[in-house]
């Protein structure tokens, strides 16, 4: 084969270029740091990088999450500390009033000290954390209270649930409720019944309950119940009442009016069971714990499954507020404060008991913050040793050596001089060399 300059020109060039750019990605791995630039330098590398970015961004996310889980917790603990300081002062008032050797201005003094402390009780009632009220449920926006000391949540139809909890993600399918819902708190008063007073917070929450399907749309999925009928059951306390629905509904308030009219026509408490349509939901109302579950006790019996309502099988009703609702904890305070300014020594002995249930409540429930605190305090440190292990893991997969680094980029820089010192010998002639 005949070589030719242009050949032996063009081949030179080429492997000069290789070598320049073998210098020039060492040259970048110097100047970056990194093993590699671009995915082509190192495909499966590369691959591994963004698995183990992606890893140490979701755990950053994570410790996030946890971060503001414990500030919210830290702010709910630090309220219910100052409830507990308040019921404390409250009990030690009720003592000192209790006694026969009180004058009816000592009572009213310490009443006046009373109506201070109810009104310090509403405050903490709308503690708020980064602009969100930490009582309200998901009605984060709503104070929780009026400045009378009822149930506010923004006026209107507002009204609170006790499943109103909100969960944060602090971990690959962990997640924690980081709230304590209002009238768990402080409880929920008839307005009427002084007897309500001496109940358990927990008890009082049983008078109001609602149970909230999905969104539902008959129009597109209609039940159909063709005769006899299907049946499913509702539970209200500890009466049972089979209701059995009949036709096609196409309409959830018309499905209403029809278990509405089925309640009507049997001995069920059903003035006590109320059942409305919201947004395309079924919701059932009650004043003692409601169930509801497909079919009957008889298994032949047809069945209805209330999935096709919206339900989910063996629900649970949970307790609600409404706006304008009296609090347990501050009606008890109004009853002291009655009983003080009326020198009623039975109505102060039984404030004092009271005094002291709520307090148990409150307490129970700062040691329930109290636990989640210190899971969530245990979650950021497991993120901060997961954090720092996949950074690890991601310097030994991108990190370049330096030192071999060096090493090769003077390799190479050698490499490169060398061969355009041997080019530069090779191609000495010029065109005036073959013109002379």
């Amino acid at each position: 084969m005949r070589v030719t300059n242009t050949m032996i020109t063009n081949n030179l060039m080429r492997n000069l270029n290789k070598n320049l750019t073998r210098m020039e990605r060492m040259q970048q791995q110097m100047a970056s740091g990194k093993k590699f630039i671009s995915p082509s330098d190192d495909p499966i590398g590369v691959s591994r990088s963004l698995r183990l970015n992606t890893e140490v961004a979701t755990m950053e996310q994570h410790k996030r999450n946890a971060d503001d889980t414990q500030s919210w917790l830290d702010t709910t603990e630090m309220a219910l500390s100052n409830m507990e300081t308040i019921l404390h002062r409250a009990r030690e008032l009720t003592v000192q009033a209790a006694s026969e050797t009180n004058s009816i201005d000592e009572r009213n003094a310490i009443a006046s000290e009373m109506r201070e402390l109810r009104g310090q009780l509403i405050q903490i009632g709308n503690t708020s954390y980064a602009g969100s009220y930490i009582f309200s449920g998901f009605k984060t926006d709503k104070a929780l209270f009026d400045a009378d000391g009822k149930y506010d949540l923004g006026g209107g139809t507002a009204r609170l649930t006790l499943d109103e909890v909100i969960e944060t993600n602090i971990g690959l399918g962990d997640r924690i409720g980081m709230n304590a819902v209002g009238q768990r708190v402080f409880g929920l008063h008839d307005g009427v019944n002084i007897a309500n007073l001496d109940l358990k917070t927990i008890d009082t929450l049983k008078q109001q309950q609602s149970m909230r399907g999905r969104y539902m749309d008959l129009a597109a999925n209609p039940i159909v119940a063709p005769a006899p009928g299907l049946n499913f059951t509702i539970t209200n306390g500890t009466d049972s009442q089979v209701v059995n629905i009949t036709g096609t509904y196409n309409d959830l308030s018309a499905l209403a009016a029809a278990i509405e009219t089925e309640l009507d026509t049997t001995v069920f408490d059903e003035p006590n069971v109320n059942i409305t349509v919201e947004n395309n939901r079924l919701v059932f109302e009650s004043n003692t714990v409601l169930t509801i579950q497909s079919g009957t006790v008889n298994p032949l019996d047809p069945v209805l499954d209330v999935t096709l309502m919206g339900m989910t099988n063996n629900q649970n009703s949970v307790s609600r507020v409404d706006a304008g609702n009296e609090s347990q904890l501050i009606a008890v305070f109004d009853q002291l404060i009655s009983d003080l300014e009326s020198d009623n020594t039975a109505g102060i002995d039984s404030g004092l008991s009271r005094l002291q249930k709520q307090a148990a409540n409150i307490s129970a429930i700062r040691a329930e913050v109290g636990v989640k605190t210190n899971r969530a305090e245990l979650t950021i440190n497991r993120i901060l040793d997961d954090t720092l292990n996949l950074k690890g893991l991601l310097s030994k997969n991108e990190d370049a050596d330096m030192a071999e680094v060096v090493m090769k980029i003077k390799t190479e820089e050698n490499v490169y001089v060398a061969s355009l010192s041997t080019g530069a010998r090779i191609i000495q002639p010029s065109l005036i060399d073959f013109l002379r």
